[in-house]
Parts: structure tokens; C-alpha cells; sequence
């Protein structure tokens, strides 16, 4: 390879020292750096075309110089990456980055089953984040990174606790009301989950796609109704040196949103406020907490939890190839610390990707990532989120009363077991009562592809995502609370979903203006889950710590398994004439063992159009400025399975003891006719570059849903309370913009920012049963025909200036007839207006009725807006990468402020300094109530909070190290430093922990974390 490197290099000198040049050529120089690292490129060849005796060679600092016509094109050709052309176009310095030409290249991407196309080619909306988007991730999910990258998907992070995955993701808004609205994850061809790309390292992806409309979606049928999010991982390249890199990062993970819990109140200022407003006189706090010792000023979330926890991550890749074999090699450790105690998660991944060529008509390779997980959490049978939830030593350790003690006077140190509170020290709760996970996981593929000619390809490709978790909970008899008896619980989840998928793929370019390939194809995909579970109590011993040691009489055992599959045929084509026009089409049946046999199948398809009018020769000779410009336009329809695994059956279950005998009961009733949940997506966009500077994308959509797979209420003398069937619709509309803008673009300097932005209009158009409105019990959430999933709850109007009383608002109303029993007669009387259900600004009421007074609040569930901005910057060899997202029209209702806000109720508790608001003579324009009064806040819309926000997802700065340092040795091929920040700062109107929780309400969950990070990589 460097015997060739050379030859090519002299034979370009020798070139390049005999051409002539006339007066009309104009020098251009520049900088040939490689895309992946930001490395300079020496060796590249640049070649004028058309001419093959005017070339030059690239130095040891990429840089460049040849002499060239004014409207000449370059071309930049290096071994082991894709050569480009450049038009030179008057310009007199030109810098390239050069992308590896591995197997899959960064330049193309595969939507459906076919061979990977260039973006500009692909008649779908489609948008690519690139690696170094997701590169050294600083938390445990690339996924979190993608928030705010690509117009029309929402991603929010739900908690701050290690390891969490609770990432949820929605595109172009929530498709359905009973089914699921998570897009369909594929990983290098195989069907998977989110919860798979998080047991990868991010530094072993290469880009993720993310597919929007019915033309790039409908291949994957039921299974992309909701969008899909296709993940490509690195591979190794054919012909080229092996390369080995280390990349190492350490940092800290702390609190996010530390404010929150200094807004707090301390010792003094609780005292005051009690005091203040009546709640205490001096003298009840002595008898209370002063005579007794309680008189300290303890900022209990330091004691709860802990700040500035370690987190790092080592990466190790080893990928090259030869002229038959590219492969690739890494492994990686990942470990993070949570804020509350006990609380951390460890990931190793071992990844092989490796391909053939042993016959020019055969391509063959295996693509493996193996994981093992751990995360632990304190006191809780469930997952180590549930312990976090609502917990006092957990995420609601704020409320703990600062007057108590956390240090023990006589002693001079912490309380080790138990704190004057009564809450126990979590470091000894930890060590005396915790759960920990452990999950194996393995994602892979392998696949065969047969060139039976240069236009006939078969590809058969089998895939598995499998994981195996146990569990492993111990309450010790030691435990004080646990009165010498402990207990102990088992569990073992498996799950695997296999892939088998046969496609045969025909293309064929005739008369340099007509390309066309028709695809045909087979998918089955087999699911599994199964869990066992088992508890026991009655140990005696720390030591003896078994199930085998638990009484007899307090074992039980659980057992669960789930199952389905599909079956599934497709086919698609397109065709391209002259480069300008293009036209797609797919069509695919599904069968799924959701549904009953004669509702099994379901058939979707989808059409697309696209014009690059830039290619039209009236636009390259009238409109120069315009360097791309494409129309597009598809249709399609989709279907949607996302239910549970046995909702067409009756399914039955063991009844309750009777006589210590154990019956069977029918536990849900059967519907053989639900069937496929049916969407159509229609979508219009518009893709340019203009200027060479400025790239605007814009699309329209259209994504209606009919047949919703919905709960349905059932009369209770049935004997069940719900039962599923396809009624009700839905849309969602909604504009995509991105825009991308060049700044600056110098040999030294570079500047240049991006922005994307989604508006999405919910409306529900048709419920079951006739009925125009439908209130979801216990959540605040309503349906309403005409209107977007909706807030229904009372309607707080603020404080009686005249008496400090809190007061509601009531509903509007109106007339109704009605016969007087003693007359006979007819009359008029106001009712509530439950039909409009909407306040009356003129009339409140002072009683708390949660019945009379639930109302349309006027506020969505969904948010009607979302996007991210971010500039990418480069001086000389530093760079700078800062991402925002943001989230607008958000509302969520803050269940902790009922809590850290209510007094009366949470006598004994910490609040917010925001209760020192309240009603007096004197302030009678105040946010809260007399207090002393006794009055009580209630749920209402004073917890239903704006949450929208703007965040700084993530800052990266780099130094690379200059070639002219490290071309004095031989060992380094580059050497990368970072400094990486994670959720640096939220500006955000909404006063509890975090507003990017994606539920209609808070549960005490820690909020997100921040990171800081620094990193160096080494390439060998």
C-alpha cells in the first residue's frame, strides 16, 4: 500500500513538472483533511479533469497546490477513501474532507432492503446524523444525542438515573391513542429496540438514518408505521493499513438542576415562614424541635445523594482490510455513578464486523456486538428507575425536614443507621437491602450475497437481538427495619427476536438515461419473552442468603411468557430517467399473530415522486446559484400492530385461593376481528443547496390514522372493564424545516450553523361509542373529538384578594328544559355545559369539588413544537460542536409540587420558597393562600406547569495535534484531545426538578444529569 501511495505520488510530481501553463489558469490551494477524524491527509492526489498531466500530491499537512483553468473540476483521489469532484468555479482555495471508503460509505445509505444509494437518489425523506454526532456519547445512550438533529423527531429523556433508558422517541407526533407510537429500530439490516443501541458503545456507529415518509418507511410495513431509526455501524475497509484506535474519556456526572434544591428552604427560613404565616408560634417550634436538639440547618440532598460522581468510558477499534477480507474489531468499557446512593451502571461490549469477498460473485460477513450490563439500585423489587420514583430518600429527598440533624451530637459523626427523621442513612439502607441486574445481550447478523450477474443480486441475511437479565434482591436480617428476618427474590427474563430475510434485486442502466431495479422479498420475525420470578423470606442469617433457606409457607413463584411473530412478502421499484426524475414504489403484506387468523394479514404500499429540477439545463444555465435543488412527493399507507400479544384471545388465568384450591378464570375476553391499525402519510418536500453556502429542506405532511387499536370501555355486569377493537381516528399535520448555512470555509477557518424545526397539529377526529369526549380516570388526560389530546382538570383562578381564600373556576353553562314536578309545567334552569366543558371567567367558587370543577384547561398533552440548533466551528486545529434542542407548548403536570408546595398538608416537610407568596392583609395580590386558614392546595392547574424549555444537549471542543509534531515519530497516526459537556444549561419556565419528562405527570424521578468530560484518542 505504501510502495503504491509512493508511485502514485511521484507519478503525479513528474506530471505536474511538465505542464506548461497558459495565462487563463489561476492557483488554487487548500487543505485535504479525512472526514471520520478531522486528520490532515497526506498523499491524496488532486487531478484536473480531463487533463492527466496537471496534478499535484497533498504534503504532510494535507495541504495542496496545483495551477488550473478557472472553470477546471478537481478531483481528490486518496487510497482507502471516495474520490469527489469539485468544480473550482473562480476560487482560488478549495478544502475537501475525504470520507473512508468503507464497505458501507458514509456518502450513501440503505432505506429498505435493497443496496445502499446516495441521499440524493433516494426518493424518501430521509436525514443522516453522522458519527461525530454520537461520538464519545457522555451518557449511556447515543440515543439522547439525537434530540434536537433531525426535524419532525422528538426525543426526550425521561430521568437522571444511571444507565436509564427511558428514552422515548416519537416522529412526526403520537400516531395512535391505544397502540404504540415508537419507531421501528433496525440495526445493520436487523430488527431491534432502543434498548439494544444503548448495549452498544456510540463510538461504533457510524451514522443513524431516520426514515419519515410513507416512500422510505412502507418497505418495513406494520412495522414502520411509526417511522423508523435505521443504525449502521462501522466496518472495516477492503485495501486498507489496519488502524488501530484508543479513545479513553473520564469525567464527572452530577445534578443537572442543582438549583432546584436550593430553592429549598434552609433551617431559618422554614422557622420564619412558619412563624410568618401562622402555621407555628416560636413556642411550638421549641416544644416541637428545639428542646429536643432539633435546631440544625442540614441540606439533606447532600446527604441523600452524590455530586460530582465519576463516569468513563475506553474504546478500543482495530479495523483495516485486504483485497478479499475488511474487518473490525472493538471493544469497550462504559461506567457511571447515579446521583443517588447505591445507584450505578457498568456496560462491556465486544464487537466484530467482518466481511468477504472469496469469490468476485459471493460476499459474505458476520456483524456481532455482545454486551454485558450491570446496574444496581437500593431497596426496591422492581427496576432501579421504580426505586427512584416518589421515594423519600430517593427522588424526593428535598421534602426531608432541614431542622432534623444528619450528625450525630455526641459522636461528632453521621447517624449510621437511622437519622432523628426516622429515614434510614442511605449508605447503610444500600448495603443492607438492593437489587442488581445483570443482562447479557447479543445483537447480531450474517449474511450471504450471490451476484449471479452485475445487475442480479440475492441476499439472505438471519439476525438475532437476544438478552438474558437476572435479577437478584436481598433484604439482609440485619436490616433493623427488617426485625431479624430477611427475605430474597430471584428473577430471569430472556427475550430474543430473530430475522430471517431473503431479497433478490435486479437493476439494469440502459442508454446512460434509464436506471431502474425491482426488489422482491421475504421477512419472518419470531419473538419470544419468558420470565420466572420467586421470593422468599424468613432468613435468619446474613450469611445464609438462599431461597432454599426461606420458609415454605412464604415462597411464591411467578411466571410469564410472550410470543408473536410475522410473516411478511414485499416488493419494490424504482426508476430514474436522465438523473432528473425518479419514481418509487413498494407494496408489502404483513401477517401477525396479534391479530385472528381471518384478520391476520394486512397489505400497505406506497408511491414517491422526485424531480432535481438543478439538473434541468434551464436552471443550470438561468440559475447558477442553485447547486441542488429536488421536489419531492410520496404516499402511502402503513398499519400498525403495536399491542399486546394475545389481545384477539380469551385468555384465561388462576383464580384466587378457594379452600387453599387454585381455579381458573377467564381474565379477558376474546375479539377475532381486531385487525391492523390503518395510517395514511402523505408528504411533500423540498431539498436545496443554494450559493454553495445555504442548504433549506422543507416538508409538509399529511399522517392520518383510522382504526385505532383502542381499550373500549364495557358495561361491568360483562364482567371485564375494557376489551379491544379498531374504532376511532386521529391526524397528525405538521411542517419539517432544516436549514444549514456555510460561514465561513477556509484553510484555517470554518464556521457553520444549523437549525431544525418541527410544528405538529394533533387532532382526534372520531372516539368510540359515540361519545365526543373521553376522560382517562386518575390522569388528568382527555380525548376530545376536534381537539388534541387535551389537559382536564380544575381550573385554579388564583386567590381572593378580599379573604386569602383559594378559589376555581367553574364551568360554562347553559339552558336546559326540564319539568317542574309540582306544576306540570316547563321551565329553564342553568346546567354545566358538559359538552363545551370550558370555564366561565366570570364565576368562581371557593369549594373544592374535583367532579364539578374538571374542565378543559386549553392545554395539549403533545407538544405542538420541537427542534435544535447548533454551530460547528474550526480554527486551525481546534474545533467546536454545540448542540440545543429545544421544546416548545410543552405542559406537564408537577405532581412533586403538590408536595414541596402545601404546607397544611406536609406539615412536617421542607417546601419551596415560592410559599412565601401568600395572602395577608397587607400582600393581598399573592400567589398562595392564608396559610393560616388551614386552607389546602389541591390538583389543580397550579400544578400543571408550562414545561417547555431550550437546552445545551451537548458542547464538544477539540484539539488535534498538528502532523508537524507528529511527524517526528512513527508510532501515532494522529492524536485527538476533547473536552465534551452534557446538558449544560436549560432555560425553562417550569419550577420542578426537570422539564424534559415525557409523561403527563412527574413521580418524584431525579432529573437529568450533566456531564463533563475530557478525552483524548490515538490512532496507531
Amino acid at each position: 500500500m505504501k510502495k503504491f501511495r509512493f508511485f502514485l505520488s511521484a507519478l503525479a510530481l513528474f506530471l505536474c513538472s511538465a505542464v506548461a501553463f497558459a495565462q487563463s489558469t489561476i492557483k488554487v490551494t487548500g487543505v485535504i483533511t479525512e472526514k471520520e477524524s478531522g486528520l490532515a491527509l497526506p498523499g491524496a492526489a488532486v487531478q484536473e479533469k480531463g487533463v492527466l498531466t496537471n496534478g499535484a500530491i497533498s504534503g504532510d499537512n494535507g495541504e495542496y497546490t496545483i495551477r488550473v483553468a478557472k472553470d477546471a473540476v478537481l478531483v481528490f483521489v486518496a487510497t482507502g477513501f471516495e474520490s469527489i469532484e469539485i468544480p473550482v468555479n473562480g476560487r482560488t482555495e478549495i478544502n475537501v474532507t475525504l470520507a473512508s471508503d468503507a464497505i458501507m460509505l458514509e456518502g450513501a445509505i440503505s432505506v429498505g432492503y435493497g443496496s445502499a444509494k446516495k441521499v440524493g437518489n433516494i426518493v424518501g425523506s430521509v436525514t443522516t446524523v453522522k458519527s461525530d454526532v454520537v461520538k464519545n456519547a457522555p451518557t449511556a445512550s447515543a440515543l439522547d444525542l439525537l434530540q434536537g438533529q433531525v426535524a419532525g423527531m422528538q426525543v426526550l429523556s425521561t430521568g437522571g438515573v444511571a444507565g436509564d433508558n427511558n428514552i422515548s422517541m416519537k416522529i412526526h407526533g403520537t400516531g395512535s391513542l391505544g397502540a404504540s407510537s415508537e419507531p421501528l429500530f433496525i440495526v445493520d439490516g436487523v430488527q431491534s429496540s432502543s434498548s439494544a443501541v444503548m448495549s452498544m458503545s456510540p463510538n461504533d456507529i457510524l451514522n443513524v438514518t431516520v426514515l419519515t415518509d410513507a416512500s422510505s418507511t412502507s418497505i418495513y410495513g406494520a412495522q414502520g408505521a411509526n417511522g423508523v431509526v435505521y443504525v449502521t455501524t462501522k466496518s472495516g475497509a477492503y485495501n486498507r493499513d489496519a488502524t488501530v484506535t484508543l479513545t479513553s474519556q473520564y469525567g464527572i456526572s452530577t445534578l443537572a438542576n442543582e438549583q432546584f434544591y436550593k430553592n429549598m428552604m434552609s433551617a431559618s427560613e422554614l422557622k420564619n415562614f412558619w412563624v410568618r404565616s401562622g402555621l407555628m408560634s416560636d413556642a411550638d417550634i421549641a416544644v416541637t424541635y428545639t428542646n429536643k436538639g432539633y435546631d440544625a440547618n442540614t441540606v439533606w440532598y447532600k446527604y441523600m445523594q452524590r455530586l460530582n460522581n465519576p463516569q468513563y468510558q475506553n474504546d478500543l477499534t482495530i479495523e483495516g482490510g485486504s483485497e478479499k477480507i475488511a474487518y473490525m474489531i472493538a471493544a469497550s468499557q462504559f461506567h457511571q455513578d447515579g446521583n443517588t446512593i447505591g445507584n450505578y451502571y457498568d456496560r462491556y461490549t465486544l464487537r466484530s464486523n467482518v466481511q468477504a469477498r472469496p469469490k468476485d460473485w459471493l460476499k459474505m460477513g458476520i456483524n456481532v456486538n455482545a454486551s454485558i450490563e450491570q446496574d444496581m439500585s437500593n431497596g426496591n423489587w422492581g427496576s432501579s428507575t421504580d426505586y427512584e420514583a416518589n421515594y423519600i430518600s430517593g427522588g424526593l429527598s428535598y421534602l426531608l425536614n432541614p431542622l432534623y440533624p444528619a450528625i450525630d451530637s455526641e459522636t461528632g459523626k453521621e447517624y449510621a443507621v437511622k437519622y432523628p427523621t426516622g429515614i434510614y442513612n442511605p449508605w447503610y439502607y444500600m448495603e443492607k437491602t438492593h437489587i442488581v441486574y445483570d443482562t447479557y445481550r447479543v445483537l447480531g447478523s450474517a449474511f450471504a450475497e450471490i451476484d449471479f450477474t452485475k445487475d442480479l443480486i440475492f441476499t439472505s441475511r438471519v439476525g438475532i437481538d437476544a438478552y438474558l437479565s437476572t435479577g437478584k434482591g436481598i433484604t439482609y436480617p440485619s436490616y433493623e427495619a427488617a426485625n431479624g428476618i430477611g427475605s430474597i427474590s430471584r428473577s430471569t427474563r430472556l427475550g430474543a427476536k430473530a430475522t430471517i430475510t431473503n431479497t433478490l434485486e435486479y437493476s439494469h442502466s440502459f442508454d446512460n438515461q434509464h436506471d431502474f431495479s425491482v426488489l422482491l422479498g421475504h421477512e419472518y420475525v419470531d419473538y419470544t419473552y419468558s420470565a420466572y420470578s420467586a421470593y422468599g423470606t424468613g432468613l435468619k442469617d446474613d450469611n445464609f442468603m438462599s431461597l432454599d433457606g426461606t420458609e415454605k409457607d412464604t415462597r411464591s413463584v411467578s411466571q410469564t411468557l410472550s410470543q408473536y411473530c410475522f410473516l411478511s412478502f414485499f416488493a419494490h421499484a424504482d426508476y430514474s430517467y436522465s438523473d432528473k426524475y425518479f419514481a418509487d414504489f413498494t407494496v408489502r403484506n404483513d401477517a401477525s399473530s396479534r391479530f385472528g387468523k381471518n384478520k391476520r394479514n394486512g397489505t400497505f404500499w406506497a408511491t414517491g415522486l422526485m424531480w432535481k429540477a438543478s439538473n434541468e439545463d434551464f436552471v443550470k444555465d438561468n440559475l447558477p446559484w442553485v447547486n441542488s435543488l429536488n421536489l419531492k412527493a410520496s404516499y402511502g399507507t402503513q398499519g400498525n400492530a403495536n399491542i399486546g400479544y394475545y389481545s384477539h384471545l380469551g385468555t384465561v388465568s388462576a383464580s384466587a385461593p378457594y379452600h387453599k384450591v387454585t381455579g381458573i378464570a377467564l381474565s379477558s375476553p376474546s375479539n377475532e376481528d381486531i385487525t391492523w391499525e390503518n395510517q395514511t402519510l402523505t408528504t411533500i418536500s423540498l431539498e436545496s443547496r443554494l450559493f454553495d453556502f445555504l442548504d433549506l429542506n422543507v416538508s409538509v405532511y399529511d399522517r392520518q390514522t383510522r382504526d385505532m387499536l383502542m381499550q373500549v370501555p364495557q358495561p361491568y355486569t360483562s364482567g371485564f372493564t375494557m376489551v379491544y377493537a379498531n374504532v376511532g381516528s386521529m391526524y397528525n399535520r405538521g411542517i419539517d424545516l432544516e436549514l444549514g448555512v456555510d460561514l465561513v470555509n477556509t484553510r484555517d477557518l470554518s464556521l457553520s450553523l444549523r437549525a431544525v424545526f418541527n410544528y405538529n397539529n394533533e387532532k382526534v377526529t372520531n372516539l368510540f361509542n359515540g361519545y365526543d369526549r373521553w376522560e382517562i380516570a386518575n390522569t388528568g388526560v382527555t380525548y376530545v373529538v376536534g381537539s388534541p389530546v387535551m389537559f382536564y382538570y380544575p381550573i385554579y383562578a388564583g386567590v381572593d384578594p378580599e379573604d386569602g381564600a383559594p378559589m376555581w373556576y367553574l364551568p360554562a353553562e347553559k339552558e336546559e328544559e326540564y319539568m317542574d314536578e309540582e306544576t306540570g309545567a316547563m321551565k329553564t334552569r342553568m346546567v354545566l355545559d358538559k359538552d363545551v366543558c370550558t370555564m366561565d371567567p366570570n364565576r368562581t367558587t371557593k369549594e373544592f369539588d374535583e367532579d364539578k370543577l374538571t374542565q378543559n384547561t386549553g392545554y395539549r398533552l403533545n407538544e405542538p413544537i420541537n427542534g435544535g440548533f447548533g454551530l460547528s466551528a474550526r480554527y486551525k486545529n481546534f474545533s467546536l460542536r454545540a448542540d440545543f434542542s429545544y421544546v416548545l407548548g410543552k405542559h406537564l403536570i408537577n405532581n412533586d409540587k403538590y408536595f414541596y408546595a402545601n404546607p397544611n398538608v406536609f406539615a412536617e416537610q421542607n417546601q419551596h420558597k415560592m410559599v412565601t407568596d401568600f395572602w395577608t392583609p397587607y400582600h393581598t395580590d399573592a400567589q398562595f393562600p392564608d396559610w393560616s386558614q388551614g386552607y389546602e392546595m389541591q390538583f389543580d392547574t397550579h400544578v400543571l406547569e408550562d414545561a417547555s424549555f431550550l437546552r445545551l444537549k451537548t458542547l464538544v471542543l477539540a484539539y488535534n495535534l498538528p502532523q508537524s509534531v507528529l511527524k517526528h515519530q512513527k508510532f501515532f497516526k494522529g492524536a485527538t484531545f476533547t473536552l465534551t459537556g452534557r446538558n449544560l444549561f436549560t432555560l425553562t419556565n417550569y419550577t420542578g426538578m426537570d422539564p424534559e419528562v415525557d409523561m403527563n405527570l412527574t413521580m418524584g424521578i431525579p432529573g437529568n444529569t450533566l456531564q463533563v468530560l475530557g478525552g483524548i484518542e490515538l490512532k496507531f
